[in-house]
């Protein structure tokens, strides 16, 4: 090979995948002054090298390639056969020649210089954000351990203005709506996997009340950690049912009736002046075939798990403009995950709720439906009870290993109890 040509494909698959094993050496990272070698076996450069059926001139044109860049580089070849030096068997250079001959001829840069610049393009987000900067402080650390970051530069850049985005969002938004806004294309975000990169960071810096073993499925958990920022997949609503009515800020005014349920568009809530509850209970329910099966006289609204911005929105509307309403009230399943979704509504609202058909009393009427608690369920009732928390359900759940979902007091019960 003559000095300045480019290396052939044959040479520069030898380069990089001598590179590739060389920065994985102590020599690389500093650690170690030993005499290592990064050694290559042929059949990696050319698989067929001892087939029967290759072109003898193929070898023949792979090994003069091979004694080329012999010649004007640290690498050297070693043979089968140390007398006869016609068959190859490997190629070979010490560690301590790697650089910066190899790094030139293969026209790449060490790892170490490549991290570095990276960097930058984390530290522009610095500031914005605590999640954020949690966030490019574990990049940067594992930059400059010479690691690779999670995501590649131009990726991390997509990630983080996504981040940034949410994380200051104060009004319900549309994932597409997000894509356009920072894009311009209403499908960037989701065609290149740029939103579940960043609920991935969510997961690992935010704080939530609730975990992946609270879903079905891991896209429920994502959706409810984007929830928390009022970020949709589509538009949600909120249900509810009882006597009232609703003003909207356009001069709308809609009358509500016990047992007849009504939806609202959760991006309408903003427009809706005030609320009157003609009713001195308030129930949240937190699975919808519950909710539609139980009639008990209060206001009722579905909660539909862990609630999200847009509930937790209209129940301090509610409590704010009717200072009458003497009771508020949650049914949830008669499980760990319910009193932890019980505490959240009451944290996330700082309303007093109370429980409402989760008592030890239905787990033995509907023994028989019982089903025995999981390690997440322990850990959370233990959790609760360690806050002096709910003692006697949750010590009755884990004193006989059960534990029972709504649906089936919501059926059999009708009404529950009388509120």
């Amino acid at each position: 090979m003559k000095a300045g040509r480019k290396p052939d494909v044959w040479q520069k698959k030898l380069l990089g995948l001598m590179l590739d094993a060389y920065e994985r050496t102590g020599t690389y990272r500093r650690e170690t002054e030993r005499n290592q070698y990064i050694r290559v076996p042929v059949e990696k450069i050319f698989p067929d090298y001892d087939s029967d059926n290759v072109s003898l001139a193929e070898v023949r044109a792979f090994e003069q390639s091979m004694r080329d860049l012999e010649k004007i580089s640290p690498v050297r070849i070693r043979y089968r056969d140390k007398r006869l030096r016609n068959e190859f068997l490997d190629f070979f250079v010490p560690a301590s020649e790697m650089e910066p001959e190899i790094y030139r001829l293969a026209e790449r840069k060490p790892k170490r210089e490549i991290h570095a610049g990276q960097i930058a393009v984390y530290e522009k987000y610095k500031g914005r954000a605590q999640i954020l900067d949690d966030f490019i402080d574990g990049q940067t650390a594992l930059l400059r351990e010479d690691k690779n970051a999670w995501f590649e530069p131009s990726v991390a850049e997509d990630v983080m203005r996504t981040l940034d985005f949410i994380l200051h969002n104060s009004e319900n938004i549309l994932y597409r709506e997000i894509s356009i806004v920072l894009f311009g294309d209403t499908k960037y975000i989701e065609k290149h996997s740029i939103l579940s990169k960043t609920v991935r960071i969510l997961k690992q810096y935010g704080r939530f009340d609730f975990g992946e073993a609270d879903f079905e499925s891991p896209k429920e958990h994502a959706a409810a950690i984007l929830a928390e920022y009022a970020v949709y997949e589509n538009p949600t609503y909120v249900n509810f049912n009882g006597n009232g009515e609703v003003f909207f800020r356009n001069g709308t005014i809609l009358k509500l009736k016990a047992g007849v349920p009504v939806a609202v568009r959760s991006d309408r809530l903003s427009d809706i002046m005030e609320i009157r509850v003609y009713a001195d209970t308030v129930l949240t329910i937190e699975n919808l075939t519950s909710y539609n099966r139980v009639q008990t006289g209060a206001f009722q609204l579905y909660l539909a798990g862990y609630h999200n911005h847009a509930r937790q929105e209209f129940l301090r509307q509610i409590y704010r403009q009717n200072p009458e309403i003497s009771r508020w009230l949650h049914f949830g399943d008669l499980d760990p995950d319910g009193f932890d979704i019980l505490e959240n509504l009451r944290n996330k609202t700082g309303i007093d709720f109370h429980s409402y058909g989760m008592n030890p009393d239905y787990l033995k009427k509907y023994q028989k439906y019982t089903k025995k608690l999981n390690r997440n369920d322990r850990t959370k009732a233990e959790n609760l009870l360690r806050a002096g928390k709910y003692t006697e359900t949750l010590s009755y759940m884990l004193e006989h290993d059960e534990k029972l979902e709504q649906e089936i007091i919501s059926w059999k019960e009708k009404t529950v109890r009388k509120l």
